[in-house]
Parts: structure tokens; sequence; C-alpha cells
């Protein structure tokens, strides 16, 4: 439909004790509003048990959570119970409904908030969307407030003792990460997380300024695991990288390098059919390494998440697709998965046989710097989790939120 403008105020109240902000969100902020009539979904999900109940299409917004502990005082202290009077709510299921209201509202500012990207999720495990619209209605129209797009984890991957096993999560897993909230104001999330279906488990939020004042909500905390990154806008080439880092450590990985290079390795860049290589490594990796612990799995384990990977290389065409393969002797023993976007190289996922050649994990690990320096890379993403190599490399870092009910 065609872009309507929004007036300059985001909410027809204030909430007391709250400075307005504007909205960092593209769809927002060009003003694109959504045909709700051409959207709705007669489904919502009730409780955790995941039974679809016909509903009328445009719900009350829930007033009664808004008293409840933990969040009834932050809510009460800052005028929301008054304002949410005047609210509904709108359930999505539909994929090609969930689709349109995405790429209206996404930034498109990382590589997991492209559909594409989200939608290679959707194909692998197929589970069912659950976009929670927050809409305020008058009389002449239905304004969008905010969207909380996320789907119900029912099989994951693991089995029953997932951490994320029967919980809602964001829509494409708790795996991408930077995530944000389709909000036409900061201000509206704590209404759109109070009513959200439980249990609840958001990972990965992106730490934006204009989500700070969440701290204050129950359940919204900073995650224990550090997101890692290395700027690039000051690098050149890989030595010099290898001189910021301590000396011994400096040492370590040009010792590691040498070692592998003198066996004479083939580089192979971009055989896109050697991601089948990286799951059979990264597999063979796990059961090496925990062979006697079941919790202990690689993710390539389930054939949902192999297609997913499949789906990242066939979806290529807003982002760029980087294998990079280590061949030597003739055999594939390690391989780097990553894409690219908006100058930023993000470090997926990889397979190395380590405990066959000392000092692979490092070779391969400097391949991408090096890949990613020729492709003109400002940013390389390695994602969240140390994976017991990041901090020694002196990564930047940051810690992104979580929210759990």
């Amino acid at each position: 439909m065609p872009a309507q403008k929004y007036s300059s105020k985001y909410i027809p109240v204030k909430l007391h004790g709250l400075t307005p902000m504007a909205s960092s969100l593209a769809g927002f902020r060009n003003g694109a509003k959504p045909c709700i009539e051409c959207h709705s979904s007669p489904l919502l999900r009730t409780g955790h048990s995941g039974t679809w109940v016909k509903t009328p299409q445009l719900l009350p917004y829930p007033a009664n959570l808004l008293h409840r502990s933990p969040w009834n005082n932050f809510l009460r202290n800052n005028g929301y119970i008054g304002f949410a009077q005047n609210l509904k709510l709108k359930v999505l299921s539909d994929i090609a409904a969930c689709c349109d209201f995405w790429q209206q509202y996404s930034s498109n500012a990382s590589i997991f908030d492209l559909w594409e990207v989200r939608n290679a999720f959707f194909s692998g495990y197929r589970y069912e969307p659950y976009f929670l619209i927050l809409l305020q209605e008058s009389a002449k129209n239905q304004e969008v407030l905010g969207i909380l797009p996320l789907w119900f984890n029912s099989n994951p991957t693991f089995g029953k003792g997932a951490s994320d096993y029967q919980k809602y999560v964001w829509f494409g897993s708790n795996w991408p990460e930077d995530n944000v909230f389709f909000v036409k104001n900061p201000q509206i999330i704590p209404l759109l997380l109070t009513a959200a279906p439980v249990p609840l488990e958001l990972a990965c939020i992106k730490p934006l300024r204009e989500y700070d004042f969440l701290q204050d909500f129950p359940g919204f905390a900073k995650e224990e695991d550090k997101k890692y990154f290395l700027d690039l806008t000051h690098i050149s080439t890989l030595d010099d990288f290898l001189v910021r880092l301590k000396k011994k450590k400096r040492y370590n990985l040009r010792r590691d390098r040498k070692r592998v290079s003198a066996l004479g390795p083939q580089i192979d860049i971009n055989n896109m059919s050697q991601i089948e290589d990286m799951f059979r490594l990264s597999i063979e990796r796990f059961r090496q390494k925990y062979p006697d612990d079941p919790n202990e799995h690689s993710a390539f384990e389930d054939e949902r998440r192999r297609n997913v990977f499949r789906s990242l290389i066939a979806n290529t065409g807003r982002y760029q697709v980087r294998i990079i393969s280590t061949i030597i002797n003739g055999q594939i023993e390690a391989v780097e998965f990553g894409l690219v976007y908006d100058k930023t190289y993000y470090a997926f996922n990889a397979g190395t046989h380590v405990s066959k050649y000392s000092g692979l994990g490092v070779f391969s690990n400097l391949l991408v710097i090096e890949d990613a320096l020729k492709l003109g890379a400002q940013k390389i993403d390695f994602l969240e989790s140390d994976n017991n190599w990041k901090d020694s490399w002196h990564f930047d870092y940051i810690y992104q939120y979580q929210f759990t009910k």
C-alpha cells in the first residue's frame, strides 16, 4: 500500500516518566502502514499448550495483565495503564502476511534484519509464526504501534533438554542476533512484552540506546555472553591486525599459520557444495570432543539446521555468501561460512579438523580476516559467545540484551 504520513507526535498521550524518542525503524520512520484488513488472522494461541482457537480478529488489550507482578509497578508509575485502555491486539500466523509486515517495518540494518535470512530459518524449521500486532483504533482507522515477531519452538534440535524447548522465541529462532522491536516508539515495548504469550525467551536483543530504560523492566537484562567484532576501518593487512596483539599471542598465531602453510594447503573460495563438508566437520568435532555427553551436539546433527544454511546460499541477492575451504592432501579439513552485507562480514559458522592438524583453527580464522579485507569490509561480526578463542584474540565486544518471562 502507498505510504501514509504519521503525525509528528508518536503517542496521543504522554507516558509519564519516559522521554519520547524517535524510532529508528524504517517502516515507521517512512510512514508505511500495512492494511490490517487484508492481513488479519482469526487465530490466537492461548497459554503455552500450542492450541489455536477461533477469536475475534481484533482483541482488546488485556488490561488485567498490567496489574500483575512483577511489571505492575513499572507500568503504573510510567503511565501505561491508562494508555492501554485504548489499544487493541491482533495475531498473524499467515507467512505471506508476516512477510509483508516484516518487510515494511524492518530497518534492514543488519543481515539478521533481512526477510530472506529469517525466511531461511522458517523454511528449515517450519514453526508457525506468531506476530503480535499492537494497534490504536480510532473512528477512522487502525494505527499500528508495534509488532513482536515470534514463533513457538515446539520441537527444538536437542529435544526436551534444550533451553528454549516449548517457548515462544523470535521469529527465526534465538540463533539470529541484532534483534530489534518493530515499534513506532520504544516506549511501546513494555506493552508488547506484557501482552506477549508465555513462556517467552527473547535472546540477542540489539543494545540500542533507546532500549536502555528497559533495564528497569522486570525480565529485561544484559546477556552473559559477549558479542565480538573486529573493526577493519584502520586495518589494511593481516599484519596490521597481528601487531595489535600482545607479543606472545602474535607469536602463537604466526607459528600456527606457518605450521599449516608448510603443509601446502589448497584454499577454495565459494565452492557452494562444500557447505556439506562444513556440516560433516562440525558434527565430527562435537562427537570427538563430547563422546559421552548426550546434551552436547553440533547443531548440524539436525537436518533442519542444515536446510537453513542451504537456504541461506539459495536466497543470496542482497548479501554475498563466502565459503572458504582448506584442503590438505586432497581432503577438505576446514570450512568457514560467512555472509557479507552492507560492508559487514558475518562469520556465521565453521567446521575444522583441529584434532588432526594443530593450528588449523587459527589458520582458518585468519583466512576469514584476510577475505574480509580483500572484499573491503569495514567490520567482521564474529557473533555471540567466546567459543574458547575470541576473547584471547582481543576483539572488541558488546553485550546484547535478553528478555524472559
